[in-house]
């Protein structure tokens, strides 16, 4: 006995698993993810080594974050067999996102060695 052809497409669109927008993958993983972490553990208090590399750290683990979502959005892309200039375009976004990741990871490492000199001249001063 076979099943008729209306219930065999009702039965294969109900196991289809969500589709996650890439527009929504890219928004958590540039934006939210970064400034989530970032917030998770930043310095409250007073700042020392630890904080400072700490917030350091936090930073760089966004942008890496952010770089690796910007290449999953170009794999799901593909995957999903979207057109060439959609995966161009993509292609084009992860290659500015991964450009601002390494500026944001640059300055950051700036920012933990002035924020290291400025304890190291604090403790100098508090002596």
């Amino acid at each position: 006995m076979t099943v008729p052809i209306a219930e065999q497409q009702s039965i294969v669109t109900s196991r289809r698993r969500p589709r996650f927008r890439l527009v929504i993958i890219l928004v958590f993983g540039v934006l939210v993810v970064p400034f989530a972490v970032s917030a998770a553990f930043n310095s409250y208090g007073p700042l020392t080594e630890e904080s400072a590399i700490r917030m350091a750290f936090a930073t760089v683990v966004g942008q890496v974050i952010a770089v690796l979502s910007g290449f999953a959005v170009i794999g799901l892309a593909v995957k999903r067999r979207y057109d060439i200039p959609k995966i161009v375009l993509l292609l084009v976004v992860a290659v500015v996102i991964t450009v601002n990741a390494f500026a944001v990871a640059g300055s950051a490492g700036d920012l933990l060695l002035s924020r290291l000199d400025l304890i190291a001249e604090t403790n100098l001063l508090n002596q």
